[in-house]
């Protein structure tokens, strides 16, 4: 048991090998701009929803300060990420689930057949029909 004692106490040394610091990086981090391969009006209306992007998360953050100073504003603050469309027109993000299609958070009903299958584990429940 000597060995794995004396292993363990010796100080860890990664087998990974890094080339040098991170300061010599070649090239630096590269601006923000659509993916080269990204549809055509995605690739126009990249500067307008950067723009979008930047006003939209300084109004948040200003917006919430205020907000938390003030109290809750409750339903009556309008999210700033309603105004983010995709190209298509659709909204991108909710803040509220209710905003979202009903199909995404309008729970489905269980019948007492699958909860019945649920219970028992699943392997009791054979159908016959769909």
């Amino acid at each position: 048991m000597r060995p794995s004692s004396l292993l363990r106490a010796t100080h860890y040394k990664p087998m990974i090998k890094f080339l040098g610091p991170r300061k010599n990086i070649e090239n630096p981090p590269h601006k923000l701009g659509p993916h080269p391969c990204a549809p055509k009006e995605v690739q126009e209306s990249f500067q307008s929803f950067l723009s979008k992007l930047n006003s939209s998360s300084s109004s948040t953050s200003s917006s919430s300060s205020s907000s938390s100073s003030a109290g809750s504003a409750g339903g009556a603050r309008l999210s700033s990420l309603e105004s983010t469309f995709k190209p298509t027109g659709k909204k991108v993000d909710y803040e509220n689930y209710w905003e979202a299609p009903t199909y995404l958070w309008v729970q489905k009903e269980v019948t007492e057949r699958e909860m019945e299958a649920v219970m028992s584990g699943g392997a009791t429940d054979i159908r016959t029909g769909p």
